[in-house]
């Protein structure tokens, strides 16, 4: 599927939700990408259908993509992006992304699971001892 980056008056709809992002005040590590080349790599992603993996070079890297993509989905900042370019007209697919959890949530402890038992070698299996 072929996929434009934003224009600028798209990216006029949006910029305004970026106003507060943080910004580097020392001269030490990475400076912050541009928010406008992160957005339009998220919505590649979202209209595409494919993984992160898969991002174009012409984008920054998957890992900080994935990590604003998955900070914009929690504090509804995506979708506010969506809703604004979608009143605009422009049309992103988004195939049960957002909303969907970015990340698996824990899977729930297991009852019938012997806690602290450990061995040794196969025949030295032994189970914690019960405390009086």
């Amino acid at each position: 599927m072929l996929f434009d980056d934003l224009r600028d008056n798209e990216w006029a709809l949006v910029e305004a939700l970026f106003c507060s992002e943080p910004t580097r005040s020392e001269r030490r590590g990475r400076p912050r990408v541009e928010a406008r080349s992160v957005v339009n790599a998220v919505l590649w992603m979202l209209s595409t259908d494919e993984g992160w993996s898969k991002l174009p070079g012409r984008y920054p890297s998957p890992p900080t993509c994935r990590r604003r993509f998955d900070e914009w989905q929690a504090d509804g900042t995506l979708v506010e992006i969506v809703k604004r370019l979608s009143s605009n007209g422009r049309e992103v697919s988004l195939r049960g992304r957002i909303g969907a959890s970015a990340v698996k949530p824990p899977a729930p402890p297991s009852r019938g699971r012997l806690h602290g038992a450990f061995w040794i070698n196969p025949e030295s299996w032994r189970a914690p001892a019960k405390m009086a």
